[in-house]
């Protein structure tokens, strides 16, 4: 045998090794099967609801009254909330597991913001139970910028459609690149403001698409749809439907104009 494939063959075994135990080593600091997504406390039955008995009397899952479009809650009896009567969204559907405060609101932070990667699963789970029956052909998700990836050392978003699709079985699609930041951070707009703020800061890849596909956008968080919806404009008219989902939504409380 040639000692320079022999040597190769040396080095992928070890290097597969080297990436079985450390992925072993990971598993052991961060085991993301046993904990609460919430308060981290060990749980039985993880893959059931990956959140401990005490945290679901607080928090609040997204399952009310809201809106059938972008899955907003709503007070009154409407079906639509007043934001998509308005400015109808380019996706056909949202599906967001919570609602975006208390320990939800601080669990989602800190797995963006403080690199706890292992909560993507815990989010995916329940996630998957939203979209058991619908029908998609490709999952993709919102990206960062290069300089914002860098500082975070992951996306969020994109974590958690690769843990969504894991257990859908569905494949992940990188479709598309953020091109720069907002001019101005989207919390600090009113909602017309947030829809003119995301125009041009994101593109399409060039991918295969037909007119039968249905396609699924991922993110953390959905506020009022903005980013969510421009991407799903990017798309719409080379597919047959465009869904998001997200972990959670806010409460719309955000003037119109």
């Amino acid at each position: 045998m040639d000692k320079n494939c022999e040597k190769s063959k040396k080095e992928t075994k070890f290097s597969l090794f080297f990436k079985k135990m450390h992925k072993k080593f990971d598993y052991m600091m961060f085991p993301d099967d046993i904990k609460c997504l919430f308060c981290e406390n060990d749980i039985p039955n993880f893959y059931e609801k990956p959140y401990c008995a005490e945290c679901e009397k607080i928090i609040q899952v997204n399952d009310g009254h809201r809106c059938i479009i972008c899955d907003t809650p709503i007070d009154d009896e409407a079906k639509v909330c007043d934001n998509c009567r308005k400015h109808v969204p380019n996706f056909k559907k949202a599906f967001c597991a919570f609602v975006y405060e208390g320990v939800v609101k601080n669990s989602v932070l800190s797995y963006k913001n403080d690199n706890k990667r292992y909560l993507a699963k815990g989010y995916a789970i329940c996630l998957a139970k939203k979209l058991k029956d619908l029908k998609i052909d490709f999952i993709t998700f919102i990206p960062l910028t290069k300089k914002k990836l860098k500082e975070r050392s992951f996306n969020q978003s994109q974590l958690l459609a690769t843990e969504l699709g894991k257990i859908l079985d569905v494949p992940v699609v990188d479709a598309f690149e953020k091109v720069k930041e907002e001019a101005t951070a989207q919390k600090f707009l009113n909602f017309a403001e947030r829809q003119k703020n995301i125009v041009g800061l994101y593109k399409l890849k060039k991918i295969d698409l037909n007119k039968n596909m249905n396609v699924l956008i991922v993110d953390d968080v959905m506020t009022t749809g903005a980013t969510l919806s421009f991407c799903s404009g990017l798309l719409k008219n080379k597919v047959k439907n465009v869904y998001v989902s997200a972990v959670a939504r806010t409460k719309l409380k955000i003037k119109l104009n």
